[in-house]
């Protein structure tokens, strides 16, 4: 057995129950699920070091319950085998939340919160999620909740929600994840865990959220290396870095390099206005039988809510872009925007951030090298941050997975005249020939839409349509964003026959690909082996041929805004290079 062999089997071998520092922690005698127990070995590894940076890194207060638990409820369900069989989503969800948890579980969630009345968030934990090969990404469930109320109303809440990520193990997103890649039945852990962050205001959350990885396999410039390591992070909670809304991404040997350049439009762009909290008000005019208290909120409208808790420290996270005839730049925030009509928008662009916290990213490097020789594999984080305090807390540590990819053809035979479209960042190797059909959305048809939705929809039809076919799938803006006015929001789900996604920038129209590499959709494409390409019309070493799309017989789709093209075609992608390219055969 080789070392980095014996450091993998010691990583699935670890059981928190026997580490008198997490055992009381645990409701339950089997697995905690993945997410758990990964969480808690890479807060073991980083304590075990003796670095007073890494031993200093927390994790929040958090109770785990084991599978067990689940399995014993799911047990004695009425009905059990028929609702699973041919229940809807809606009938599943109502059979659980009709269901009562035991009593000592009921009990050990109300020791735990007892004393603690900072919100908190229910995780899903799968056993599933415990491999190095599925990430298992947002294929279930987490919900915040404000933690109001009296202790028999938060307790009442969080059972609640325990009963609600249960019956997302049967949901239709997480069983076609577990059929496409040939996975069983599903266990379920769970975590609840106080949220990371404080109150400021009528606002809860923590200065910088996101995600961190050892590894940069979508490298967006030659400048930095794979063994780098990158992080993607957010002002407010880091859920707004798991989704395809824009963060700052920075490589942690140069984190100072933008993967989308200098221009200060170019930047205002991809710039974060969008942010994620949980909010007092919300709880006060909600259902009390699920307050909704997660709240998205833009910057430019709270702006007089956030600054007087940072004031001389905010250059450190936004800034105010100012319009005029040269394209416009950058100024540093001040308390009162609103007045001042030259100011166009506000937006956190971390600008100074890498300047003033050189020892987060040295920190940060630090502690994923270490979780990468404590799990034998490289390392995926999630983690909250104040940098006032330097204080560092660690949500979520588990194996990064990668896609094992195919090599990559020579890129010189390649007829130049074939190329229809060409990408010069953010791929992997990769190559994929005789592919049958290409899908196009239209962006002009597209952005002219109001019906979003029924588009993506449509685009599942055809996925549906060609099953058991590959395609590849052109679309402007992002894939998959939350927001419909930045790209098409079809579901991960909904792309199962795609082999390549293209996504392609359109700047005077809106349209920019964000390169959100550490995403819960770049994860399943890590997963699934699909290939990605970022294509920016007009920019140097990039070309969308939007003659061949015009010119080239296409059959119109199920909404007027999708083209399919019949090939074949094919794909190659190199990361060494920085090079991708689709070619007509």
């Amino acid at each position: 057995m080789t070392e980095r062999e014996s450091r993998i089997e010691r990583y699935f071998s670890w059981d928190p129950k026997h580490d008198d520092e997490f055992s009381s922690m645990i409701l339950g005698d089997r697995s905690i699920g993945g997410k758990g127990r990964s969480l808690l070995y890479g807060i073991r590894a980083l304590r075990d070091t003796g670095e007073p940076d890494l031993m200093s890194v927390t994790m929040p207060r958090a109770l785990f319950l084991g599978s067990d638990v689940f399995d014993d409820f799911v047990e004695s369900l009425p009905g059990r085998d028929e609702l699973i069989s041919n229940g809807t989503p809606d009938r599943i969800e109502s059979a659980f939340l009709e269901h009562p948890l035991s009593e000592e579980v009921v009990e050990r969630v109300r020791a735990f919160l007892a004393d603690m009345t900072d919100p908190v968030v229910v995780r899903s934990s799968s056993i599933q999620e415990d491999s190095l090969k599925y990430s298992f990404a947002g294929k279930y469930l987490s919900d915040f909740l404000g933690n109001f109320g009296t202790l028999d109303d938060r307790t009442r809440a969080v059972c609640r929600e325990i009963r609600r990520v249960y019956s997302r193990i049967y949901f239709p997103k997480a069983l076609a994840y577990r059929s496409r890649h040939g996975i069983g039945d599903d266990s379920m852990g769970i975590i609840v865990m106080r949220v990371s962050g404080r109150w400021r205001g009528d606002l809860y959350y923590p200065t910088i959220g996101g995600v961190g990885f050892s590894r940069n396999y979508r490298r967006w410039t030659s400048r930095v290396t794979m063994e780098d390591g990158v992080v993607r992070f957010v002002f407010g909670l880091g859920t707004m870095s798991t989704k395809r809304e824009y963060a700052r991404t920075c490589s942690l040997s140069n984190p100072f390099l933008r993967p989308e350049g200098q221009d200060s439009y170019t930047i205002l762009r991809h710039s974060q206005e969008r942010f994620q909290a949980i909010s007092r008000k919300l709880f006060e005019g909600a259902s009390r039988e699920r307050p909704d208290t997660l709240a998205t909120l833009n910057v430019n409208d709270v702006w007089d809510d956030i600054f007087p808790w940072y004031r001389e420290e905010m250059c450190q996270y936004a800034q105010m872009y100012r319009g005029d005839e040269g394209g416009g730049y950058f100024t540093s925030p001040n308390a009162t925007p609103s007045g001042d009509r030259s100011v166009s928008r506000i937006c956190f662009t971390f600008e100074d951030f890498p300047k003033r916290h050189r020892k987060f990213f040295e920190r940060m490097r630090r502690t994923l090298s270490v979780l990468e020789e404590a799990m034998g594999v490289p390392a995926d984080i999630e983690f909250a941050y104040e940098p006032r305090e330097e204080h560092l807390e660690l949500i979520q540590a588990r194996p990064l997975w990668a896609g094992s990819g195919v090599s990559s053809e020579a890129l010189e035979s390649i007829d130049r005249e074939r190329i229809i479209l060409k990408a010069d960042r953010m791929v992997t190797n990769g190559s994929f020939r005789h592919i049958p059909s290409l899908v196009y959305v239209d962006h002009a048809v597209y952005g002219a839409a109001r019906d979003f939705n029924d588009i993506a929809r449509a685009v599942g039809a055809v996925n549906d349509r060609l099953k058991g076919e590959r395609f590849i799938f052109v679309a402007p803006g992002r894939i998959g964003s939350s927001n419909p006015l930045l790209g098409v929001p079809v579901q991960y789900n909904e792309l199962s026959n795609c082999c390549c996604m293209v996504e392609v920038g359109i700047p005077k129209m809106g349209y920019m690909p964000e390169l959100s590499y550490g995403t819960h959709f770049f994860s399943d494409l890590e997963v699934d082996g699909v290939l990605y390409m970022p294509v920016f019309e007009g920019y140097q070493n990039n070309l969308f041929r939007q003659e061949w799309f015009d010119e080239t017989p296409y059959e119109v789709g199920p909404h007027k805004a999708i083209r399919i093209y019949r090939g074949p075609f094919s794909v190659f992608t190199s990361g060494e290079r920085n090079i991708g390219m689709v070619v007509t055969e």
